[in-house]
């Protein structure tokens, strides 16, 4: 028994030392580190919240996740130079803000380990200097001064101007309150405005006087319009096209206007709209510099693509041949001389053939409005149906300003709607017995109107879509669609945004119980419920082949559809330049009516995916996971699931562009 006790003992202290001999040099090394910064406050600041103040210093503490695995990374070192620094940017900040006594100091507190510094900030704002007094002068004629004081922007510039009485006084905001002022006084048709803040200071009192002077100048009018760099376009569809008429008050919303008029017609690679030197008169010249594109070009784009087709395995995508796509365009950007567009065009894809033409008016009662005429023919072969189409779009639009765009389009398409069946021996025939033909003659209107940047990861979008067809009975089915498409972006820090989108719609009359499929709606894919091949989600049909055995399913779309998405995209630029990840869900469903959306759940797919920025646009990849598969969704025939897989429930996605 002692000798027994004697080893475990003797094991006991060896283990001791294979365990604490190694702390060792770690407890030297953590006790020689360098201080560092670990987290930084601000105390007495009652005007201003930490944040706003912690964007003018540049001690900052390390984020959550660097404390937790990079912070032996260099960086964050205590610096009582660049701390002081801080301090008297604190100050200037408080200082430019009326605050002309404030007093800033600091102190440093250790933390749980002594290397790990907390840096506190101890504001004393003092009693900050408020305005007593407030004078607008306007140095001008009666006349104008009427002009100006009765305009509503002026008045509601007034009401929000900054220098009011019993307001704290701050110098910061003088060359903005110029700015204003002179920006609503050029708008008013005074080009050569100018506004000056006067102010006198008391500091004793701590009571600030204000005074703003303006100096409208004349009022004038737009004259001439120079042109300056146009060789195959006349100078006279460059001056129609800035939308600026002669006589009437010039103001800087139309010069810019102006300029993204000609910045968006498609024969101009450059443009620019300035003010040349002038006297200061009634009337005022302006000058369009441009330069122009080449006349003619040709286009050509190859890609690959799954088009979310798989067999049957779910593992090997179909035929190699059938991932090419191929686009290819020639324009002539001045047609008849008028700065018309003519354009052919065509795509070519195993599942996609089209071949068309477009005829551009980019001018039509102003330079807002536009007409664009298209005939096309087309073969488009999809699960469930194939079709082929041949029609002409009128399409009329009008861009109202640069965040609101609306659509109305004339459609008449002939269309004969038919089934392909593959024989034994794997040739393609068309099932006699599924051809429909048929016309559709439709009026249809649309509006983008978006807010803020939502591509830059802040803002919005909203898309309503209505379809009007055969109102005068001369298409072969009658029905109206519409559809709501609204789209949110925010960006939650520098390299994570959050992004959602829902989108639904409804056919809400037909006068025919069945509509073609090719007019019905269809959920699922890359873009929308991913966990789901394009159109896969929904109500389907069972197949069978030429023996009566069953080989599967395949959508038969609906009157009505809802779908939501929710996604995260998270930024890892520094790993691999342009690469990013992304986590979703989506949600939605097809239903046969409206009437019936009690009787399909909505089903879910949730996944993650990998975008990547190249120069073509962002490559995306996404497997998605169905969370709540039918047995349909399965290949489950009335419970023999021989044809299904675990496979079933997943899907790869591959496309160019971001999910919306």
């Amino acid at each position: 028994m002692k000798k027994l006790l004697t080893q475990h003992i003797r094991i006991y202290v060896i283990f001791l030392m294979f365990v604490t001999v190694p702390l060792f040099p770690l407890i030297a090394q953590d006790e020689g580190k360098p201080d560092r910064i670990w987290n930084v406050k601000i105390e007495g600041n009652n005007t201003y919240n930490d944040i706003v103040l912690k964007r003018y210093i540049s001690n900052e503490a390390p984020s959550i996740w660097k404390k937790i695995t990079f912070f032996n990374e260099k960086g964050f070192y205590v610096s009582e130079t660049e701390i002081r620094r801080d301090v008297i940017r604190l100050e200037r900040f408080y200082q430019r803000r009326g605050f002309n006594e404030v007093d800033v100091n600091y102190r440093l507190e250790s933390k749980n380990k002594e290397w790990k510094k907390e840096l506190i900030f101890m504001v004393v704002e003092n009693t900050p200097i408020r305005i007593d007094s407030v004078q607008v002068l306007l140095q001008t004629s009666m006349r104008d001064s009427s002009v100006i004081y009765g305009s509503e922007k002026f008045k509601k510039e007034l009401n929000r101007l900054p220098y009011r009485k019993g307001k704290i006084y701050q110098p910061v905001s003088k060359a903005q309150v110029e700015s204003d002022f002179t920006n609503i006084l050029r708008n008013l048709g005074y080009p050569y405005a100018e506004t000056e803040v006067q102010t006198k200071v008391d500091t004793t009192a701590k009571k600030a006087s204000v005074a703003m002077l303006t100096y409208p100048g004349p009022r004038a009018r737009f004259d001439s319009i120079f042109v300056e760099g146009e060789t195959t376009l006349d100078a006279k569809y460059i001056r129609r096209e800035t939308g600026v008429d002669k006589n009437e008050y010039f103001s800087d919303d139309a010069m810019r206007e102006a300029q993204r008029e000609l910045f968006g017609h498609h024969l101009l690679r450059f443009a620019l709209i300035s003010i040349p030197d002038q006297e200061q008169d009634s009337t005022i010249n302006v000058l369009a510099r441009v330069k122009e594109r080449s006349l003619r070009s040709f286009a050509a784009t190859f890609g690959i693509g799954n088009y979310d087709r798989f067999n049957d395995d779910r593992l090997t995508i179909l035929n190699s041949y059938k991932l090419f796509r191929a686009q290819a365009s020639w324009s002539h950007r001045n047609a008849r001389g008028k700065g018309e567009l003519f354009s052919l065009n065509t795509k070519l894809s195993a599942f996609d053939l089209r071949l068309g033409a477009s005829y551009l008016f980019p001018y039509v009662y102003n330079t807002k409005s536009s007409i664009t005429i298209s005939p096309f023919v087309q073969r488009r072969i999809e699960r469930a149906y194939s079709i082929d189409t041949g029609g002409i779009r009128n399409s009329f639009g009008y861009n109202y300003s640069e965040s609101v765009t609306g659509t109305f389009n004339y459609d008449f398409t002939l269309n004969r709607e038919f089934d392909v069946k593959e024989n034994e021996d794997g040739t393609s025939v068309v099932s006699p017995d599924s051809i429909l033909n048929y016309n559709i003659s439709s009026f249809k209107f649309s509006v983008y109107a978006r807010k803020g940047l939502p591509r830059g990861g802040n803002g919005f979008t909203v898309q309503p879509f209505l379809e009007l067809s055969g109102l005068f009975n001369e298409a072969t089915y009658s029905f109206q669609k519409a559809s709501l498409d609204i789209r949110g972006y925010k960006k939650l820090n520098e390299s994570l945004v959050a992004a959602a989108r829902v989108n639904g719609g409804s056919i809400y009359y037909a006068k025919q119980d069945s509509l073609p499929a090719d007019i019905r709606f269809y959920n699922g894919g890359s873009s929308e419920v991913r966990g789901w091949g394009r159109q896969e989600l929904g109500p389907k049909e069972a197949v069978f082949d030429s023996l009566g055995v069953f080989s599967g399913y395949v959508p038969t779309g609906g009157k009505a559809t809802l779908s939501f998405n929710f996604e995260l995209r998270q930024d890892v630029d520094r790993f691999i330049k342009g690469l990013s990840f992304a986590g979703f869900i989506d949600g939605g469903q097809v239903w046969k009516t409206i009437r019936t959306t009690e009787n399909r759940p909505i089903q879910f797919g949730v996944g993650g995916g990998v975008r990547y920025e190249s120069p073509i646009g962002p490559i995306r990849v996404d497997l998605g996971y169905k969370v709540n598969p039918t047995d349909e969704d399965l290949n489950i025939y009335q419970g023999d699931d021989s044809m299904s897989s675990a496979w079933n429930r997943w899907h790869f996605h591959f496309s160019i562009g971001q999910a919306f």
